[in-house]
């Protein structure tokens, strides 16, 4: 079995200037730091990960994957920074002098002292540290590596290599071609033919291939890679970034054009009928049907659909089954893997495709604010803005690549589902900018069409005609170019939700909207808002090539009753549910389970069942089932795979696979499997408590009965759970709604089949933690009742409590771990937070500025047993971050093959270092101030491993 090693939780002394509140070193061995929470995520967005060399094993480049980690810059996958704003990025180095730096100018680091044993007040929470560091190798030379660019067919480079056009398996098989020849600069794959072509020289520029106009190759699918060292190719890939945000801008821009050309060609109706749903049989969430006019005939329907987490044919009960059930996106969020966001979201729209469903309402991007929020597992963020700018933009791509628009949810400050139809939020414009904003431009730099605006109220004005919200934080500081909709009965007023930037009212009949011919007669509404309104419309359909033919299928008047579903999205969504699985605890290396003999027990009703138990307060109907919550993201289906079922099927050796509701399985077992989901969660309300039911029960009957048994927890969740049950338990998987394939996937990552990768994207609380207490806060809960969920003050305290909540935001960007960490709160697990079945060694350690920017680049190592992912985290503090700490801002997950190595790269741009200064209503970066930046590398937000304080405003290294 693989001994694992767990990073210390343990607190040393932290040295000058990490004394800050929640700052945690790891104590390591002098000669090296060994870390098994993988630490490398492979970024094919804002962080790339690097290809490597090492132990003469060859790593193939993920497809998806830009294979270079860039700091805030992941050209198709990363935030346009890591936040909004306007400052220019610097002018990055030559790749030269990127070259001669990484070659042995970098200043290395203090090294890295004695990794400590776990206290024995946290034994019950970390597995046993176990194994030896290895000892320290010397640097290697920059290695090389791929900046890899899924769906883009590069202008050609210049010379050809030898063997240059011959057949590859795939765009990561063609990549990795060019990778492996020295002399090859550039590789362009295309599907038809399987043709690999690679070139001495990439391209000059970043455009895609044009012949008279006309792109390259009609239904064929391009990828393109450039290739060089290592640290070149971070360099490349922050302008590589620039350059795509650029090239989404010239497409809007051309869209927009074209939207003009045709708006001067419609009459009035034709406008109007752009604006607004209809009623309709067609069983879609949504139906527009821009041609109803009469005017506009060759304008294809807008048929819209939830969700964000498959295809959800909610409005016919019968279909259920007839699409895939994956995985939450809070999974995803879990996963830290840009990749695996892209393929779940092209799985999902070939079935949206196969529906005839042309507009996809989703995907959610809120982030988790209140850790109970009803909707936490469908939000793509998690807790952290920087995660979500990550992998939100190659999910909007794989969406608009195909005809269909990605409707963006809920702009804004949607973060509780109490009170949610008629709550005010109050909330300061730097936490606005930080904090809530971020996921949404970056989806926007990726080419969004629609935003979705929601119920709530924010400065006392309803968000769907908040002038502020939607036409100055949207338009002006976000740079939106898309349509606005309404969620569904979310439009108030017609003449207040016009004239502030609302553009389409859904579901539309009967609703508000369809009084506007009115209004524009009687002068309430001016005529160039209604055209405003639809060229907003029409630019997002033109964006999205509806105009085109890029739908692959036919946009359909009624849903169609075809099963979708396949064997191939069912493997896309297990695969989601492993990458995404986290791995709280191993001790003695318990997992992966050794099944040859031994007797297995499946404790806990949902080992055996996708039934869910409704609950007198909830209606019934409206429940999800065990592993998926409930909803407009909730996806019926009749396909699901418990975890007795998948077991049962992989595991043919053991002597007994046996189930029980309660404990008494149990008896005599060599291994007792416990499955428990809190499963209680609900779009309209928030969950009362963070236990996962039945888990401390279930462990405790198990540790009574006589033998020495194993015990595995398998948990679901929506989001964050106390985790009071771990110090009986011998290991621990934790799931967040992983949908029908989650018996397969457990069942392959409980025997070694597959190995969980997952990375915490929220918090765990410490035992007994509360959702809302009293003053003060910090002790067991984090919010005081002005907080969340709200107070009604007067004039409507003499209302039913509920109708008018304000929830006062005044944590400011203490959001997540930032809250955790400066308020100095140990959580029990924290934000980042994975185990893995192998072990990694952090070394070669080095940073350097290279004009305004820093230069982080390091070594990780597989010294385990098994293949395995790594995950390191990059975060940035500075003094005017405060009250925060620090931020995330780097990551990058690789797959390193057991005795491999992977060199890394993060680059740290000034944008990386910048907050949103209320005062001057403007981004200031740490450099404008002449700041010192902290970076630290870790394996989660707490557990950090190395850092460095450093300016580079001078174009030199300040310690």
């Amino acid at each position: 079995r693989v001994a694992l090693a767990q990073p210390s939780r343990q607190t040393t002394a932290a040295p000058s200037p990490s004394t800050m509140p929640g700052y945690r070193e790891i104590s390591v061995d002098p000669e090296t730091i060994v870390d098994n929470e993988d630490a490398v995520d492979e970024a094919h967005g804002a962080r790339a990960v690097l290809a490597r060399q090492g132990c003469g094993r060859a790593v193939s480049v993920t497809a998806v994957a830009l294979l270079v980690v860039v700091a805030t810059f992941a050209w198709w996958s990363g935030a346009h920074h890591a936040h909004l704003g306007t400052q220019p990025a610097a002018e990055p180095m030559t790749a030269a002098e990127v070259v001669s730096k990484a070659h042995g100018e970098l200043e290395s680091p203090d090294k890295p002292k004695e990794r400590s044993e776990p206290s024995e007040s946290e034994a019950h929470k970390d597995p046993e540290v176990q194994g030896k560091p290895k000892a320290k190798s010397e640097p290697s030379s920059s290695p090389r590596a791929c900046t890899q660019m899924p769906g883009v067919r590069l202008q050609n480079g210049q010379g050809a290599v030898d063997g240059s056009g011959k057949k590859a398996d795939d765009a990561n098989a063609c990549a990795e071609r060019c990778r492996q020849s020295p002399d090859c600069g550039q590789a362009v794959y295309s599907t038809g033919g399987q043709g690999c072509y690679l070139f001495k020289e990439p391209a000059k520029d970043l455009k895609e291939y044009e012949a008279d106009g006309k792109k390259d190759g009609a239904g064929d699918v391009f990828s393109s890679a450039v290739c060089g060292s290592a640290v070149e190719m971070a360099v490349h890939a922050v302008d590589a970034k620039k350059q795509r945000v650029a090239a989404v801008q010239e497409e809007w821009s051309k869209a927009e054009k074209r939207a003009q050309d045709l708006l001067k060609k419609l009459q009035p109706a034709d406008k109007f009928a752009l604006l607004h749903g209809v009623d309709s049989s067609s069983g879609f969430a949504g139906y527009l049907n821009p041609a109803a006019g009469g005017g506009n005939p060759t304008a294809k329907p807008l048929t819209m659909n939830d969700g964000p987490q498959g295809f959800n044919p909610y409005t016919d009960p019968a279909l259920a089954g007839t699409s895939t059930q994956f995985p939450s996106l809070l999974t995803v969020a879990a996963s830290f893997n840009p990749d695996t966001s892209r393929q779940y979201a092209a799985a999902i729209v070939e079935e949206f495709v196969g529906k005839g469903s042309n507009v996809l309402l989703g995907p959610d991007l809120e982030v988790t604010r209140v850790a109970s929020t009803g909707r936490s597992f469908e939000s793509l963020s998690g807790e952290d803005p920087f995660l979500g700018s990550q992998l939100v933009q190659p999910f909007v791509q794989a969406v608009q690549s195909k005809g269909i628009i990605a409707t963006i949810k809920h702009w804004l400050d949607n973060n509780q589902e109490i009170g949610r139809m008629t709550m005010n939020v109050e909330v300061g414009d730097r936490a606005q900018h930080e904090i809530y904003m971020p996921p949404f431009k970056a989806a926007m730099d990726a080419g969004a069409g629609a935003v979705m605006c929601s119920y709530n109220k924010i400065y006392g004005q309803h968000a769907c005609e908040n002038s502020k919200l939607l036409k100055k934080l949207l338009r002006e500081d976000a740079g939106f170019r898309g349509f606005v909709m309404s969620d569904w009965g979310a439009t108030h007023d017609a003449v207040k939700s016009a004239t502030s930037g609302l553009d389409v009212e859904m579901p539309g009949s009967n609703g508000k909207f369809m009084q506007l011919p009115q209004l524009v007669g009687e002068g309430k509404i001016k005529q160039s808002t209604i055209d405003t309104m639809a060229s907003h419309v029409l630019a997002s359909m033109f964006q999205a090539g509806q105009f085109d033919d890029r739908y692959p299928g036919t946009v359909l008047n009624s849903v169609s009753r075809t099963d979708v579903t396949s064997d191939a999205h069912r493997n896309v969504a297990r695969q989601a549910i492993i990458d995404g699985a986290v791995l709280l605890k191993n001790k003695g290396s318990t997992l992966p389970l050794a099944t040859k003999g031994k007797k297995i027990a499946m404790i806990g009703q949902y080992c055996n069942t996708d039934i869910y138990i409704t609950p007198g307060h909830v209606t019934a109907g409206n429940a999800g089932t065990p592993f998926m919550g409930q909803g407009s993201g909730y996806v019926p289906t009749k396909k699901t795979v418990t975890p007795m079922k998948g077991l049962q099927d992989l595991v043919k050796d053991a002597a007994s696979i046996t189930f029980s509701a309660d404990a008494s399985a149990g008896d005599g077992a060599d291994v007792a499997v416990v499955c428990a989901s809190a499963c209680d969660v609900h779009e309209g309300w928030d969950r009362m408590n963070f236990s996962l039911p039945e888990a401390n029960q279930l462990v405790s009957a198990l540790r009574e009965q006589s033998g020495d048994k194993k015990i595995v927890v398998v948990g679901v969740s929506p989001g964050a759970v106390t985790t009071e049950w771990m110090k009986n338990v011998d290991a621990s998987l934790l799931l967040f709604m992983p949908g029908e394939q989650v018996g397969a996937a457990v069942a392959q990552m409980l025997t070694g089949a597959a190995s969980p990768s997952g990375r915490l994207p929220i918090t765990m609380p410490p035992d007994d933690w509360k959702p809302i207490g009293g003053y003060p806060a910090g002790k067991d809960h984090m919010f005081l009742s002005a907080q969340y969920p709200g107070t009604q003050p007067p004039p409507h305290k003499m209302y039913k409590w509920g109708d008018y909540l304000t929830a006062n935001f005044t944590e400011g960007v203490l959001v997540g771990y930032r809250w955790w960490d400066a308020k100095d709160v140990n959580p029990a697990f924290p934000f980042g937070y994975g185990l893995t079945y192998t072990e990694f060694s952090f070394k070669d350690f080095q940073s350097d500025c290279s004009g305004d920017k820093i230069i982080v680049t390091l070594t990780i190592a597989n010294t385990g047993d098994r293949d395995g992912d790594a995950v390191p985290q990059l975060y940035v503090g500075f003094p005017s971050l405060k009250p925060a700490v620090r931020q995330l801002r780097g990551f990058q997950k690789t797959h390193i093959p057991k005795g491999g190595e992977a060199p890394m790269v993060f680059i740290v741009t000034p944008e990386d270092a910048s907050y949103y200064d209320e005062a001057e209503q403007k981004w200031t970066s740490s450099a404008e101030k002449n700041e010192k930046v902290t970076v630290s590398i870790g394996t989660s937000s707490r557990d950090l491993l190395w850092h460095k304080t450093l300016s580079c405003s001078s174009g030199k290294v300040v310690v």
